[in-house]
């Protein structure tokens, strides 16, 4: 069982929520092989098949034509009555910075909402904007 783990975010400590804490999980896991862990945080009330053929099916298929890595889950969390409050993507790739930056892309090419986040978790928690060119 992961116990808590606080992150630095924007100058101050944020404790991590259980969802939060199953991706360091993740993270931890793809950090031992040699990996590294992203989630495609992706605010849009879209459920699993909608997210799959819009955005998971396209991004795998970029991922493995680059040899990159692979999206390896995903979900979405619930939010008011039965709508979707956000839904995401689990990503490991080999190569952080080449990774990063395919992820970014495509998310562009297929039309993201410009307020999706790609989350990173070590070597400390961060907020990447999908519309940033920064790495």
């Amino acid at each position: 069982m992961l116990g808590h783990f606080a992150l630095m975010k924007e100058d101050h400590q944020q404790q991590l929520d259980g969802r939060q804490e199953v991706m360091l999980g993740f993270a931890k896991e793809a950090q031992s092989r040699g990996e590294y862990f992203f989630y495609v945080r992706i605010p849009a009330n879209i459920g699993p098949l909608d997210r799959g053929d819009r955005y998971e099916d396209p991004l795998q298929q970029a991922l493995l034509a680059d040899d990159l890595g692979e999206i390896t889950g995903g979900g979405s969390q619930l939010g008011e009555g039965t709508s979707i409050a956000f839904c995401g993507l689990d990503v490991v790739v080999r190569d952080r910075d080449r990774g990063l930056m395919v992820i970014r892309r495509v998310m562009r090419e297929l039309g993201a909402p410009s307020d999706t986040i790609i989350e990173e978790y070590l070597p400390r928690y961060y907020e990447h904007p999908l519309e940033s060119s920064v790495a």
